[in-house]
């Protein structure tokens, strides 16, 4: 074998265990995904009672930690995945994938900077000698302000993710590699995750309404995308044919 064709044999992935390496990650973010944002934050937060949300979130001050861990594990995997899924798409469309891939690497950077506000909170809390310059109530309000803009980031990143699913459901649906319906579950998460982010910006008062949206549209695309990684991964003859022509 000539020593480029040997190397692009070497440097080639095999499209299957990348995809049940995306797999795998996806199934991991299911299991932390709760613990970062709901577990450890929605149930110590008291909408509009800034005092009872400081005095829950002093009594289980390890559990937010946690939480906050959790968030750091999520953006991280996010990187991951978000580089592994251009790999396995780009023989379908480089430009596509690239931007897809960009669009996800922009959900996890909105992620790490959003965990800012919730240090913050914690901090406000948990205090030190030097606000003391605050009165108790004024901290108290603070920290809730800084968790209410951390929940709103969360809409934002929420925007990134669900244009990468409209992206990505429209890979999948031209691959050849993987069943096209799957490609029209991930748009409709797609919509569901733009219809909760946007708004939360112009309807806000309309966000369990949005929330339930995301649950029915975007979780049944998700799992099945997850678990079609794990168990098929990808037609492998069809992935090599479309690599070999890019």
């Amino acid at each position: 074998m000539p020593a480029a064709e040997h190397a692009t044999a070497v440097d080639r992935p095999s499209p299957k265990r990348l995809a049940r390496g995306i797999g795998l990650l996806y199934l991991t973010l299911f299991f932390v995904g709760p613990l970062a944002f709901l577990v450890g934050k929605t149930g110590l937060i008291v909408d509009g009672d800034a005092a009872a949300t400081a005095a829950n979130i002093a009594a289980s001050e390890g559990l937010f930690r946690i939480s906050m861990s959790a968030e750091v594990a999520v953006f991280l995997i996010e990187i991951l995945a978000s580089a592994m899924l251009y790999v396995l798409f780009r023989p379908v469309s480089r430009p596509l994938a690239m931007a897809a891939m960009l669009a996800r690497f922009g959900q996890a950077v909105v992620q790490g900077v959003n965990l800012l506000w919730s240090s913050l909170a914690l901090s406000l809390v948990a205090g030190g000698a030097y606000l003391d310059v605050f009165e108790p109530a004024q901290r108290s309000a603070l920290a809730l302000l800084m968790l209410d803009a951390n929940g709103f980031m969360i809409h934002v990143w929420g925007l990134f993710f669900g244009l990468h699913l409209a992206m990505l459901g429209w890979l999948v649906h031209r691959s050849g590699f993987q069943p096209r319906p799957l490609g029209w579950l991930l748009a409709l998460a797609s919509v569901g995750y733009l219809a909760e982010g946007i708004g939360a910006i112009l309807a806000p008062g309309a966000a369990e309404l949005l929330a339930t949206l995301v649950l029915v549209l975007a979780i049944p695309g998700e799992l099945v995308f997850t678990f079609w990684l794990l168990v098929k991964g990808v037609d492998e003859d069809a992935w090599l044919a479309l690599e070999t022509r890019t």
